[in-house]
């Protein structure tokens, strides 16, 4: 590729390697004088306002896109229906209410967790810390997590599993891990 054609290319932002062109440049003085014309052509081009075309042309392509068109016959204009959105707007809001009974419905479970059910515990009023239960509490409690409706053998296998992995590990150094699970 010839040099001027690479100046070209780099004044119009296109693929150039900046760097081999600033060491031609810096080497060939004629080559930067050509450089310094086109740059300055270019901003001229650049800067020139752009011309609108003619209105009897606008007008004559107008025309022939006009009859070149198939003929088809225009239906009257009309107002947008927006009847639909206004259906929607309560059947929205009705689902949104719907999803907020929904997830408290799901999240509270009908017991509070604040200070007064603490203090309505048994203990509470003495003073006396609660113990944690103990692990064959635990597992007693455990069994009756069991769904009624599901008597599936595999269900039963797998608790005992757990059951003599839990009873065969270790308790890690801040003592064993519990389970807390609402009453």
């Amino acid at each position: 590729m010839d040099d001027r054609l690479r100046l070209i290319r780099y004044l119009y932002d296109e693929e150039v390697d900046e760097s081999a062109l600033a060491r031609r440049l810096s080497d060939d003085p004629d080559l930067y004088r050509e450089y310094e014309e086109l740059a300055a052509t270019k901003r001229a081009l650049d800067d020139r306002p752009a011309r609108r075309p003619d209105a009897a042309v606008v007008d004559q392509v107008v025309d022939q896109a006009r009859t070149a068109a198939p003929p088809s016959e225009d239906r009257p204009a009309r107002a947008p229906s927006h009847a639909w959105a206004r259906r929607l707007q309560p059947a929205g809001a009705a689902l949104a209410l719907l999803l907020v009974i929904g997830l408290g419905w799901w999240q509270g479970d009908g017991t509070s967790d604040g200070p007064a059910a603490d203090a309505a515990a048994p203990g509470a009023i003495d003073g006396a810390p609660r113990q944690a239960p103990t692990t064959a509490q635990t597992r007693s409690s455990d069994a009756d997590v069991i769904p009624a409706w599901d008597d599936g053998e595999e269900l039963i296998r797998i608790q005992r599993r757990i059951d003599r992995l839990q009873a065969r590990s270790a308790p890690d150094r801040w003592g064993s891990l519990q389970r807390v699970s609402r009453p």
